[in-house]
């Protein structure tokens, strides 16, 4: 049974780098690939490294979390050493908890989306303020974005909906589609990315495609993101956009990157192979810094790699 179905079938799908990290060694010698050594020394010891935003220095701000006791954001250099953590997520009862999306305005202030609505972090990790705090706004499954003119749009998937807040988190609009594939429709969305052009690019879990919206939130464009394989063999898992408008789509499934411009042609595929092992479980999210470098949460580790798929390095 496929990663993906294990953690459907448990409605957890928070629990997949856990899941994956179990069933790597089953899965490895199909799929290419290559397990951590048992015994493996922790640096930064994470719980499940997924989302993440970098600042102009090249620092990364990566949200950790096991959605059940423990969640903390991290700050960690551009060569991996922890600079800062913060725990400022209570326990919600009855709720997954811990931080999802991220991102940074342009005050250097830390937004990160939480089951309690988002919250406004200083650059030193203290707690400015919460906005979206109402029962019936937030989800388990949301990810956010800060646009060109600092508003900060939020995607809540089991909703269907993309809300819009002011910089200092008023909301400005709510756009709730009803489910489906059509051009209109919306399946679950997830990473949500702003693009040069100040268009919005939507990673459409359900529907494995990517959508582009404009910042009034009316349908751009849409491509198919797993249009090689059938679908039953894929599942996208995070996605960003580049300086250029190219957009990057990952797939746990297929254990893949793919690049596509921003019409949705296949320009790159970025994948493991016999002497060059990206990925020891899968991509689980993807992000791209100012120098064009790539990041993935990969199971209890974060890889980072080049554009055109050269290991960097890996924190653990």
């Amino acid at each position: 049974m496929s990663v993906d179905r294990i953690a459907e079938n448990m409605k957890c799908r928070h629990l997949l780098p856990l899941i994956a990290a179990l069933v790597v060694a089953g899965l490895g010698a199909s799929a290419g690939l290559a397990a951590a050594p048992a015994g493996t020394p922790c640096t930064l010891c994470l719980y499940g490294p997924d989302n993440m935003a970098f600042d102009a220095a090249g620092d990364v701000y990566l949200v950790d979390s096991d959605h059940k006791t423990r969640s903390r954001v991290l700050k960690l250099s551009p060569e991996g050493k922890k600079l800062a953590e913060w725990h400022v997520f209570p326990l919600i009862p009855g709720r997954d908890n811990g931080p999802n999306g991220i991102g940074l305005d342009a005050d250097g202030n830390i937004l990160v989306a939480d089951a309690q609505g988002v919250l406004k972090l200083s650059s030193t990790g203290s707690l400015l303020t919460t906005f979206g705090t109402q029962p019936e706004t937030f989800d388990d499954e949301r990810h956010l974005a800060v646009g060109r003119q600092g508003d900060i749009f939020v995607t809540q998937a089991h909703e269907n909906l993309i809300q819009r807040f002011s910089p200092d988190g008023r909301l400005v609009a709510s756009w709730k589609r009803g489910q489906g594939s059509g051009r209109e429709q919306l399946n679950r969305p997830e990473q949500i990315s702003a693009a040069p052009d100040g268009n919005l690019v939507v990673q459409d879990w359900g529907n494995h495609r990517m959508v582009t919206l404009s910042p009034a939130g009316r349908t751009v464009s849409t491509f198919d993101a797993t249009k090689d394989v059938p679908l039953k063999l894929a599942s996208i898992s995070g996605a960003c956009v580049d300086q250029d408008g190219n957009i990057y789509v990952a797939d746990y499934q297929l254990y893949r990157v793919q690049e596509f411009d921003p019409h949705g042609r296949l320009l790159t595929t970025i994948q493991n192979t016999p002497g060059n092992v990206l990925f020891e479980t899968a991509p689980y999210s993807l992000a791209i810094d100012l120098r064009g470098n790539l990041y993935s949460g990969d199971g209890l580790s974060v890889v980072k790699y080049s554009r055109d798929g050269k290991l960097l390095a890996r924190w653990r």
